[in-house]
């Protein structure tokens, strides 16, 4: 067994259980591991581990809000790209959800296990998703508002329905019934939609 490092202090820790529990999911998906195995991974005590995460869950949802994080990083450097217009930044940040979680899809065997639990037990965090992909969202609008002459009401109530039409795009459950050329393909007509709905009238 692997010799568990007490020196780490505890955030170091919680990164490190993290990191174990990633490798159970992708090997055997979150179903499969055991609350023991993670610690055993990590040369530690499965009581030791329930100090820092009460169950399986709470490392599911750690592990989910720093998935979002990743995401939200790459993004946000997309977004700062200069000499591109606010319809090729908003179709580049539609493409870049897509490849994100599309990876997500391929690496994670059973990661619906993964959303269903965590819907269940910690709706919240369905939100803390959404708000992230927001925020982003609404720099785009309101750039190509700025620029563009983009035509929309409300800011918000705009940015949350461009996500809702992306739906099958950010949704394992919807994603795996098609190949990634498939959903790009889609991705590519829905956003000519939603761009051509934001042009000014003339």
């Amino acid at each position: 067994m692997k010799r568990f490092d007490a020196d780490l202090s505890g955030e170091e820790l919680k990164e490190k259980i993290l990191d174990a529990a990633d490798k159970r999911f992708k090997a055997v998906g979150f179903k499969k591991t055991a609350m023991a195995e993670i610690a055993n991974d990590l040369g530690m005590s499965t009581a030791n581990l329930y100090r820092y995460f009460p169950s399986k869950v709470d490392i599911a949802e750690a592990f989910a809000i720093r998935c979002f994080v990743e995401k939200e990083q790459g993004l946000a450097q997309l977004l700062e790209k200069g000499r591109v217009s606010e319809v090729e930044r908003l179709q580049a940040f539609g493409l870049a959800l897509l490849h994100f979680n599309y990876k997500q899809l391929q690496e994670y065997p059973a990661i619906n296990d993964i959303i269903v639990a965590l819907c269940a037990e910690k709706p919240s965090l369905i939100e803390r998703k959404r708000a992230g992909e927001l925020e982003l969202m609404k720099i785009i609008l309101q750039k190509g508002q700025e620029v563009d002459g983009w035509v929309f009401d409300d800011i918000n109530v705009t940015g949350r329905a461009i996500l809702t039409s992306w739906i099958m795009f950010t949704t394992p459950t919807f994603m795996q019934l098609n190949t990634l050329e498939e959903l790009e393909s889609l991705l590519e007509s829905v956003m000519n939609i939603t761009i051509n709905g934001l042009q000014p009238r003339t």
